[in-house]
């Protein structure tokens, strides 16, 4: 037996081929060294040969988008392009050396010599029913989030503007409505009317506020002015007590102090919910800053990203879902970056995080730790839930599995979390009991 036959012999996909077919093939194939960053395979080129790989490894792409999608990975052991040889049909995809590679390149006439053998025939059908069925699942995911992505980018573009706006106009009706007390001091002076600046704000517990409320309240009864309890808080707030008020308007006439008090107290209250329109409006900006960068809307697909700056974007996402949730973040300082598609890498955390919020039933304690590992940065996603089941943790990362019940999961989450990660040249793994799951991306680190 020749050394080549003896080679795939080896391979699990010719393990149970007759030692005569074998030769044949072998005897018209060629065993190829090729290096790293060779595409051996272009998509839409004609079908002419597959390849049996020996050693190293084969990144699968197909062009979608504008952009090459990865839509898989063949190792040792594996074979590629046999499905356009199949079909008779232009490659549907192409195919680069990840690092030093040997094959085995078939041609088209052996490969149809290979047909002839019922195991070959079936193993094969599996391996392209499996192959072409993760294609569209990545394509269709792909297709998903450009499209959200598009929809993402216009809805940004428009929240962007009128907060912007609203942010603008609050800050001038501020300006004003100092301005306007100002020049309403001046009045009052020019007229023998009282001070009317408040005092510096002190310090105060909430006990002291609520007392120093009460008594704003009462002098506001006192005097007949409207609506007291509605403008104590106002008042407080910016530094009024019952005895500052009673000495700043102590000159006035007793028939002008009620309405002077309330002038105060919306004049208070005005300025307070300019303050609140201005936090919402800087709050709106920051969730668009936040959704722009965790879709990395207008940036290249792959680049080299820091993944903690993802998880601290998803953070932010998930406040509402994280609010009596423990949050402790341990990322190492001077992290190298990963190249990856950053939006599809910022998947992986919501899906991992949004999961362990489940877990908790919104309660417990949340652990997330960064650090690098030899040539690896290693992200671990800890929860304080029941766990998972033992006989369960096997099939986490199977399409449509899902632990949760049903109406609640699609059972993709995990599966394509899986993908992704595989996709960025990373392993994932999850470690569970009953003190909690706990799940570890590592991604190789740029040097």
């Amino acid at each position: 037996m020749s050394a080549k036959s003896e080679t795939l012999r080896v391979l699990p996909y010719f393990s149970d081929v007759s030692d005569d077919l074998l030769e044949e093939v072998a005897s018209t194939s060629e065993e190829v060294e090729i290096p790293d960053g060779t595409v051996v395979i272009e998509e839409g080129s004609d079908s002419d040969e597959m390849y049996v790989v020996i050693s190293g490894e084969m990144i699968v792409t197909k062009r979608t988008a504008g952009r090459d999608v990865e839509v898989g990975r063949v190792g040792p052991g594996d074979v590629v392009g046999e499905i356009a040889l199949l079909d008779d049909a232009p490659r549907t995809a192409s195919v680069t050396a990840k690092g030093p590679t040997r094959a085995i390149r078939i041609p088209a006439l052996a490969f149809e010599e290979l047909l002839s053998d019922p195991h070959v025939v079936r193993r094969m059908f599996r391996t392209v029913t499996s192959r072409l069925r993760s294609i569209e699942d990545t394509l269709r995911h792909e297709e998903r989030m450009s499209a959200l992505g598009r929809m993402a980018a216009q809805l940004m573009h428009e929240l962007n503007n009128p907060a912007a706006a609203v942010a603008r106009s609050t800050t001038e009706l501020a300006r004003l409505q100092r301005e306007m007390g100002e020049e309403a001091s001046a009045l009052g002076a020019a007229f023998g009317g009282p001070e009317l600046v408040p005092p510096p704000v002190q310090e105060m517990t909430a006990l002291q506020r609520s007392e120093t409320q009460e008594a704003v309240v009462a002098y506001l009864t006192e005097l007949g002015a409207a609506e007291p309890w509605d403008l104590a808080p106002a008042l407080v707030a910016i530094g009024w007590t019952a005895d500052s008020l009673r000495e700043a308007l102590a000159s006035s006439d007793s028939d002008v102090r009620p309405h002077l008090a309330r002038w105060l107290g919306l004049s208070a209250a005005i300025g307070q919910l300019l303050q609140d329109l201005g936090i919402g409006a800087d709050r709106i900006s920051e969730l668009v800053r936040v959704v722009k960068e965790y879709s990395f809307l207008d940036q290249a697909p792959i680049q080299e990203i820091d993944p903690t700056d993802g998880i601290e974007d998803t953070l932010i996402l998930l406040k509402h879902k994280l609010a009596d949730i423990e949050v402790i973040l341990d990322f190492e300082e001077n992290l190298p970056t990963v190249e990856a598609a950053g939006r599809d890498l910022n998947q992986v955390w919501t899906n991992l995080i949004d999961n362990a919020a489940d877990a908790m039933d919104g309660s417990g304690k949340l652990t997330i730790t960064a650090r690098r590992e030899g040539s690896d940065v290693v992200v671990t996603v800890a929860d304080t839930g029941p766990g998972i089941p033992e006989e369960t943790v096997a099939r986490i990362f199977d399409p449509f599995f899902t632990t949760k019940e049903p109406g609640k999961g699609t059972g993709l989450g995990l599966h394509t979390v899986h993908n992704i990660v595989s996709r960025s040249g990373g392993t994932i793994t999850v470690r569970s009991d009953g003190s909690g799951t706990a799940f570890e991306v590592r991604l190789p680190a740029v040097s």
